[in-house]
């Protein structure tokens, strides 16, 4: 089923595109107000995954770029850009000292609950948004009061394996079982994360 577009002004995007920049912004107010120091980092990984995302038009369509350089503002790397900024805003969050994984856990199932709540709410199928968005935003409530004093269990990787579970069961229940853009991020941040809890010794 194709995506439904929205403009304002000049601009034209998929609902994809905007439920991603409207999941940033609510993530980013939440963690503002929960934990400023997460709001820090968090900010600068999207600031690199948004930058290397826009950015990557100059490698995939370099003369264009050359022969209209505002180009730059209205178009994207598409999804080999969407994979370099994502492969960037981890590196970073890899390099970053001082970032629990439970945090970065927090920070990416918010990011995910937003995005899912709203894509639905673009794309007019309200009931499968507020029904996911109950069941995502309940698991998530359940993330939040678990991490509070607990550091070294090993609930966290689990959590993010059942979420993932989940989510890939929303998309399989929606439109069948496929794996597109969206299936295949949950897989791969899964997968980071895990590594990421165990190379932080955040696993015992």
């Amino acid at each position: 089923m194709p995506e439904m577009w929205y403009s304002i002004g000049s601009f034209t995007f998929p609902s994809s595109w905007g439920a991603i920049i409207a999941s940033f912004v609510l993530t980013y107010l939440f963690l503002y107000f929960w934990n400023r120091k997460a709001s820090d980092w968090y900010s600068s990984a999207v600031f690199y995954f948004i930058l290397t995302w826009k950015l990557n038009v100059i490698v995939v369509d370099f003369q264009t770029v050359i022969d209209h350089p505002l180009t730059i503002l209205y178009f994207h790397g598409g999804r080999v850009g969407y994979w370099l900024g994502i492969l960037a805003a981890l590196l970073y969050i890899i390099l970053k000292r001082g970032v629990s994984p439970s945090i970065v856990v927090i920070a990416w199932i918010s990011t995910m609950v937003f995005f899912e709540f709203v894509h639905h709410v673009l794309e007019l199928d309200f009931l499968s948004g507020v029904f996911q968005f109950i069941i995502n935003g309940t698991l998530f409530l359940f993330l939040l009061k678990k991490s509070i004093g607990q550091k070294r269990e090993i609930w966290i990787v689990q959590l993010v394996v059942v979420f993932t579970l989940l989510q890939l069961l929303f998309h399989s229940l929606n439109a069948g079982f496929t794996f597109t853009t969206v299936t295949w991020t949950y897989v791969v941040v899964m997968i980071y994360l895990i590594a990421l809890c165990v190379r932080r010794n955040h696993i015992e």
